[in-house]
């Protein structure tokens, strides 16, 4: 048994769930401390090192992120042969995701680090290694049906991601569509990794597939509370651009579990999986 076929087994297991359900109660790290493990303390610091975080510091990168997903997601459809460069790029995204949208310097904190956040958003960056690796994906983009095309649409408002980022009002000025910090965040950059993979479905890494899903439907869980009961007033439009986020995570969880990985030759670029495989997501 080949380490694909043992981590798709292993995501399987009902030991693998409770590990993650582990992973969510990881305090947040700190240099100078916290005064506390309660909800409240740990609500705020989130929000302080989510709205402070490093990532938001890179002005001039936000457009870089923007294009360059897109241009890899360009390469993939009109070079089959650039699948391995795809995957690992977005290994390389999630890891920077991972770690710098959950790090912050904070004035009463320091150094701050959401730890759950980041332990889960570098397993999605290590299923997609192993992609690199595995090449299961097959990225057949077969005609766009209903589905595929409200995956399309979900991916593209989240990507777009049209929210002034000060008074998180709707903000759809064109400028602003392309040049804001969305490539930068999990939530706005998974619909669309995820969309991919789910035009490939059954041709695809389950294990990529399946991690990515769950880590999104569980943050996305996450910020649709924060959004929706915390300061709904101010962050309802915010939480409705996270929709997209837990609609295809879970939709992606889900389906990795209905069917097996198709038979797919990564030099060939072809699949023994019949036509009926090809209206299934």
């Amino acid at each position: 048994m080949n380490l694909y076929d043992r981590l798709e087994r292993m995501t399987r297991r009902w030991w693998f769930y409770l590990a993650i359900l582990c992973i969510q109660f990881l305090p947040p790290y700190t240099t100078r401390g916290m005064t506390g493990v309660n909800s409240q303390e740990i609500n705020r610091l989130v929000g302080d090192v989510l709205s402070h975080a490093l990532v938001l510091s890179w002005v001039n990168l936000s457009p870089l992120f923007k294009v360059l997903p897109l241009a890899f997601l360009v390469l993939l459809v009109y070079v089959p042969r650039s699948r391995p460069f795809f995957s690992l790029f977005a290994a390389l995204h999630y890891l920077v995701l991972a770690f710098f949208q959950n790090m912050a310097f904070l004035e009463d904190r320091g150094l701050a680090i959401l730890t759950n956040n980041a332990v889960m958003i570098t397993l999605v960056a290590l299923s997609f290694l192993v992609e690199v690796f595995a090449r299961k994906n097959a990225f057949a983009f077969r005609r766009v049906n209903w589905k595929k095309g409200s995956l399309i649409g979900m991916a593209a408002f989240a990507f777009l991601y049209p929210v002034d980022p000060a008074s998180f009002r709707p903000d759809f000025h064109m400028k602003h569509l392309f040049t804001n910090a969305a490539g930068l965040t999990f939530c706005m950059m998974t619909p669309l990794y995820l969309t991919v993979l789910l035009f490939t479905y059954p041709e695809v890494n389950l294990v990529t597939l399946r991690v990515t899903g769950l880590v999104g439907t569980i943050i996305g869980l996450y910020n649709l509370s924060f959004n929706f009961f915390f300061d709904l007033p101010k962050f309802w439009w915010n939480g409705i651009l996270h929709i997209p986020l837990l609609l295809i995570s879970l939709y992606a969880f889900v389906l990795s579990f209905q069917r097996g990985q198709g038979r797919f030759s990564p030099d060939a670029g072809t699949t023994s999986t019949g036509k009926s495989g090809e209206e299934t997501a």
